[in-house]
């Protein structure tokens, strides 16, 4: 049982998985799924959140819009969602990708050829996001 002692060792020196937890970027994926979902031109939306001691902070957000409402228009728009809570939602990085689907193609977990992307990518978070969305938050002191 060697695993009893590392796990004793790890909790008296405090180390934990939860120390990386941000819960800004986890307050973030919610928002865009919120957002997400009030658009009629969505049928689903969803965020995954990954920390930890090895993984970093990363998330990822994905919509799937109604087949019968994508454009390349609606597109930008939903793109435009992420970025925009991701620059009014935290200070730092917000080491944010999406991935847009739509229901003519959807991802199913047994068919790995299905749910081609129609775009994904980062969430880029340029300065001229200021001229738009104002300054972003300041960073909390210490």
């Amino acid at each position: 049982m060697r695993l009893v002692p590392v796990l004793a060792v790890l909790l008296l020196t405090g180390c934990s998985v939860f120390e990386s937890f941000n819960p800004l970027l986890n307050e973030i994926g919610k928002q865009i799924v919120a957002d997400w979902k009030q658009r009629p031109d969505v049928a689903a939306a969803q965020f995954e959140y990954t920390h930890g001691l090895d993984a970093g902070d990363s998330l990822q957000v994905q919509v799937m819009l109604k087949a019968e409402e994508i454009n390349d228009a609606v597109v930008d728009e939903v793109v435009e969602i992420a970025r925009r809570d991701c620059w009014r939602g935290t200070w730092g990085s917000c080491s944010a990708t999406y991935v847009v689907y739509t229901t003519a193609d959807p991802p199913y977990a047994d068919k790995p050829e299905s749910g081609k992307p129609v775009r994904q990518g980062e969430v880029d978070l340029p300065p001229e996001l200021e001229a738009s969305y104002g300054p972003r938050p300041t960073r909390p002191s210490k």
